[in-house]
């Protein structure tokens, strides 16, 4: 840490931008603003509000680093890996974060062992600072050295443009003197600013230190809080540092392969415990199975002796089950057309007969009328087949409507899922041109009605395939 009169500060606005973009255009300003200086750095502070929303960075550097050449020469003779390179104002901003004013517009007067070091800051972002010796350290003369340093660092604001004169600014002074009231009194009697004097001692407890290390050394307290942490802008080159991220990596490395060593013992001693539990659960259920087995043997050498074997009986109960499975009966071709006979009470049955059989051109050949008639043709038949005889009720010689009838029972057999096929296979009028027609016109009561008999046949489709249609498709049948 660094803290020298041997340093600049510089605002500079910049377009917005990100990533390497932004990066190489820092490095090219630097290279502008401090040409030849190594220590350099750029802190970002704000993004503008107006139309652009530029980016507003706070250039750092120091001017002259030859004070400290032995300290960079024998940390390299010691071979250990540097950090970095810090300004100590840059550091303030992070102290008075810690002391919750970093509100408005400041100015830190700090009284270090190198001096009085003055900052200005604004909304708790740096702006510019400088070092000032004092020349004495007697108590009586310490608040005039401040009240002539606050005015001058007051000026020298008014002068950069950094404050206007309505700028309410605040000053906070940072000392271990006895004389901090009368200084604050002093500045505000003055000066008409607003003062508050804070005693090292405070600072010291609210940052965790001994209050007696930080009287002696105030910087200390900058020490502490950027090794917590707290860092601002690195000024040392990439050069520099390389050592030290390497060492870096490589210390994380090192941790990660300790941490993966230590969970991987964690679960691989979680793994054996369980292991060893898994197999005590498995000897007590192995020793529960014997007990189990040898009440088995006492209970079972006291059943009764059966007539036949238990092989005799599984071998029977198969059996009955796949003759259960080929049962056939009239039932599904019955439910089918009582649902649709019942939506056309038109329509009045006079005989069905049902047939198992394997071919589909099965022929009704049989001529009783008035009976349900059932056949087993085979046992291992795949098809129902369905004869329906019947007469359209209360036929009064309209022959198209009759038609129509049939037909319409005819579609309403087919559109159901387990209906395969359905075809007319009498019409429930004589079409053929062969036939001759006879009657009688004169004598209308003695006229004989003839009846509208119609008969169709139908095939049901296998069980395997009805049982494999949707439910729901089976729920929309009526």
């Amino acid at each position: 840490m660094v803290d020298a009169q041997e340093e600049d500060f510089h605002l500079e606005t910049l377009p917005h931008a990100s990533g390497t973009a932004r990066k190489e255009m820092l490095q090219r300003k630097l290279n502008q603003v401090y040409r030849g200086v190594t220590f350099r750095a750029a802190q970002f502070l704000l993004r503008e509000r107006d139309k652009r929303k530029d980016d507003r960075f706070l250039f750092v550097a120091l001017t002259n680093s030859e004070f400290f050449q032995p300290w960079l020469e024998s940390i390299i003779a010691q071979q250990a890996p540097l950090a970095g390179v810090y300004n100590l104002p840059m550091t303030s901003q992070f102290l008075l974060q810690k002391l919750k004013l970093s509100a408005g517009d400041i100015l830190l007067s700090e009284q270090l062992s190198s001096g009085l070091r003055q900052s200005y800051l604004h909304q708790g972002k740096l702006r510019v600072s400088r070092q000032v010796k004092l020349p004495t350290e007697d108590p009586e003369q310490l608040p005039f050295l401040h009240l002539v340093e606050t005015d001058k660092a007051r000026l020298y604001l008014l002068s950069q443009r950094l404050i206007a004169r309505d700028t309410a600014l605040k000053v906070v002074v940072l000392t271990s003197s006895s004389a901090a009231e009368r200084i604050s009194r002093d500045i505000q009697q003055e000066q008409g600013l607003e003062c508050q004097a804070i005693n090292l001692a405070t600072v010291a407890r609210q940052i965790g230190l001994p209050p007696a290390h930080v009287q002696q050394l105030p910087e200390l307290m900058h020490m502490h809080l950027m090794a917590r942490g707290y860092r601002p802008a690195n000024l040392a080159p990439v050069s520099m540092i390389k050592t030290h991220r390497l060492e870096f990596v490589r210390k994380s490395l090192v941790a990660a392969a300790l941490v993966i060593a230590s969970l991987g013992l964690l679960f691989s001693l979680l793994y054996l415990g369980q292991a060893i539990d898994d197999a005590q659960e498995i000897q007590q259920l192995v020793a529960d199975t014997r007990v189990q087995e040898q009440r088995y043997q006492e209970a079972a050498n006291n059943f009764p002796q059966t007539p036949m074997p238990g092989l005799a009986l599984e071998t029977a109960a198969k059996v009955r089950e796949s003759i259960h499975a080929q049962e056939h009966t009239p039932r599904r071709m019955m439910q089918i057309l009582s649902a649709v006979l019942e939506q056309m009470p038109s329509i009045e049955l006079q005989r069905l007969r049902w047939v198992l059989s394997t071919d589909p051109e099965f022929k009704d050949e049989a001529q009783a009328m008035g009976a349900i008639q059932a056949s087993g043709i085979s046992n291992n038949a795949e098809l129902e087949l369905g004869f329906v005889t019947g007469e359209i009720r209360g036929f009064s010689g309209n022959y198209r409507a009759a038609l129509e009838s049939v037909h319409r029972l005819a579609e309403t057999l087919k559109a159901n899922p387990e209906v395969q096929y359905v075809s007319i296979v009498q019409q429930p009028v004589n079409v053929s041109s062969y036939s001759s027609l006879q009657g009688s016109t004169t004598d209308e009561r003695t006229a004989q009605r003839e009846k509208a008999v119609f008969k169709l046949k139908l095939v049901l489709k296998p069980r395997q395939e009805a049982e494999a249609l949707p439910l729901a498709t089976l729920e929309a049948q009526p």
